[in-house]
């Protein structure tokens, strides 16, 4: 309570220094520098929005005495420019920056739960300056401030704000008034001279927001030059949920120099030659990972994937990690720890698969395909009897256990990939330190649908002391059908004395062809419709037709040729085409016509021209 009371008398000293208590005379009033814009408790993470200002309680940091009051360290981020600042300060501190000023009053609960009173200031805007009358109504954010009456050498104002309203009389003098600065000069004949100042942040709001920490760090053995695994573990303390949660790492470059010695006629001096700079870790699936949301207490751990260099000296490196979120209202929080990781240099081979390539790519259903494995030792020593199984089933992992009472073996399922003559293992006798080794395998694929199907690798090898070590990785082979089109010449017919034909067009492949058109052309033939015709799609193991008539007035029987032009879309998007030269057989000679009625018709037509062309000149 004595706390409490000290901190209350400090914040209205403070109010008092800026001159806005009391009423005091208009002629000696003096515009304060900073007005109060909020007071009230901050915990962590919390933050309070007002203008374009966000001001954040990012930590409370504590010293080494037991039991002293921490210092808050404080984030204001100023939205107009996206620039940010920290500070921290004491019990009794300030800090500036711009047109606000940020004051620490004392720190409430600090061992357990603790959080801040704060008080916000800004500087003053001026809202009205002038002469007015009773009835006259001020506004600025979320205040109105109304002059309801003036009689008796006093003014009868009204306050409201979200709900809240307030009565009060003013006479000539300087009145502090929720906030607000309200300066009589004069009154007369009814009217008023008066002055209000207001702060230039008068609207404010408490955001207690998300707060993602992280809980825990680990990784497993690291050598110089191998792969290891690093998991973070975050957790949402907050009361909000954590959005577009980011984790990065970042190494700073370790700097290694060499000197060497110089014999001279005067003392031996030692000249430094070079620095290099070599990254503590490169990082083999990106040093970036995202959550997209991160409910309140809800936990999640990222793995990332790294490799030390091979240039390192045993020896302990810092890792940096960094989480970046935002809060529901859209606020930028930031938390940076490091992590010390130790590095060994042990004396082994190390085998993994530097290259695994499928030909063809992407392979075809029910077709045969090769695969090229290639190893590379990136050990510090030789590798022997190095033994590598591609599997078309995963491995099994654990021991085999047994049972007193007979049960049924679950049967493997069968993969669509098969190896071709049973041969699926590669033999290498030694791979020297750095060294490279590469063979073949023969697989075949079945009559699949498309999609990607795995292999699984399993290496195993020795050291020169007979210590077995192995390694898994797992590869997919993408298959993919294509369509395989071919064109026919189908039925032959005579309709209204014209010859009319079909084009076949027919899939023979293992994919849909999507998007088919045809055209055709002869250098004999006069044929309709002329350009493309749109067939659409031909599934596998489908056709379609496209019917055409022959123009020709007269025609003898036999073979003519026709070229037939297929365009249709191919599995990845892309267009192709192909032209295919068919016979057409016309079974029977095509006669010119007998039919004398066109010859009627005609001449009926020029024989009414003609009396009406006669009758139009004689008027």
């Amino acid at each position: 309570m004595k706390k409490a009371l000290t901190g209350f008398l400090a914040i209205m000293l403070i109010a008092v220094a800026f001159g806005q208590v009391g009423p005091v005379s208009s002629a000696t009033f003096q515009e304060p520098a900073y007005m109060q814009v909020f007071s009230g408790y901050l915990g962590l993470g919390e933050s309070l929005t007002f203008g374009n200002y966000t001001l954040t309680v990012v930590n409370f940091l504590y010293g080494t005495q037991t039991g002293s009051t921490p210092l808050v360290l404080f984030k204001l981020r100023d939205n107009r420019n996206f620039t940010s600042v920290e500070f921290a300060l004491g019990e009794g501190q300030s800090y500036t920056y711009g047109d606000v000023k940020v004051y620490l009053n004392y720190v409430k609960n600090p061992t357990d739960n603790p959080s801040a009173l704060v008080a916000v200031f800004s500087k003053p805007t001026t809202v009205f300056y002038g002469t007015t009358k009773a009835n006259s109504t001020f506004s600025y954010g979320p205040v109105q401030l109304s002059l309801i009456n003036v009689s008796n050498k006093t003014v009868f104002m009204r306050y409201y704000r979200d709900g809240f309203t307030d009565y009060a009389y003013f006479g000539i003098g300087g009145h502090y008034w929720h906030g607000v600065d309200i300066v009589i000069y004069n009154i007369t004949n009814g009217s008023v001279t008066m002055k209000i100042l207001a702060p230039k942040y008068i609207r404010y709001s408490i955001v207690q927001g998300a707060v993602v920490v992280i809980q825990n760090v680990s990784f497993t053995p690291v050598e110089v030059g191998g792969v290891f695994n690093l998991s973070v573990t975050i957790k949402n303390v907050g009361d909000q949920v954590a959005r577009f949660v980011r984790v990065y790492l970042y190494s700073q470059p370790v700097v290694q120099g060499s000197e060497e010695s110089q014999k001279t006629l005067l003392p031996t001096v030692t000249v430094p030659t070079f620095q290099q700079e070599i990254p503590f870790a490169a990082y083999m699936e990106g040093p970036i990972k995202y959550t997209d949301e991160l409910a309140p207490g809800q936990v999640k751990t990222l793995h990332f994937r790294l490799i030390s260099s091979k240039a390192l000296k045993p020896d302990v490196y810092p890792l940096y990690i960094q989480l970046q979120y935002g809060d529901q209202n859209g606020v930028l929080k930031r938390e940076e720890v490091q992590v010390g990781v130790p590095v060994n240099d042990v004396t082994r081979p190390k085998v993994s698969v530097e290259s695994f390539k499928v030909q063809p790519n992407p392979v075809q259903p029910a077709s045969n395909f090769t695969v090229t494995v290639t190893l590379r030792n990136t050990g510090n020593e030789e590798a022997y009897n190095v033994r590598v199984e591609v599997l078309t089933t995963k491995p099994q992992e654990g021991t085999q256990t047994y049972s007193l009472f007979p049960t049924a073996q679950e049967q493997p399922q069968e993969s669509s990939l098969y190896p071709i003559g049973r041969q699926s293992v590669l033999y290498f006798g030694e791979i020297p330190a750095n060294g490279t080794a590469r063979g073949k395998l023969y697989f075949a694929v079945k009559d699949v649908s498309n999609g990607i199907y795995p292999l699984y690798v399993v290496i195993t090898y020795y050291d020169k002391n007979g210590v077995e070590y192995k390694s898994q990785g797992t590869f997919g082979v993408r298959v993919e059908g294509r369509p395989k089109l071919k064109a026919y010449v189908g039925n032959v017919w005579v309709s209204d004395g014209k010859y009319n034909f079909e084009v076949d067009i027919a899939n023979d492949g293992n994919a849909p062809a999507r998007g088919v058109t045809v055209s055709i052309s002869s250098p004999a033939l006069s044929l309709f419709p002329l350009g493309e015709r749109y067939v659409g799609s031909i599934e596998p193991m489908d056709y379609d037709s496209v019917n055409f008539v022959v123009l020709n007035g007269t025609l003898k029987a036999g073979r003519y040729p026709i070229t037939v032009r297929v365009t249709y879309m191919l599995p990845s998007g892309d267009f192709t085409s192909f032209n295919e030269t068919l016979e057409v057989q016309i079974p029977a000679n095509i006669a010119p016509s007998r039919d004398r009625r066109y010859y009627y018709l005609g001449g009926a037509v020029l024989v009414l021209v003609a009396i009406l062309l006669w009758r139009r000149g004689r008027g």
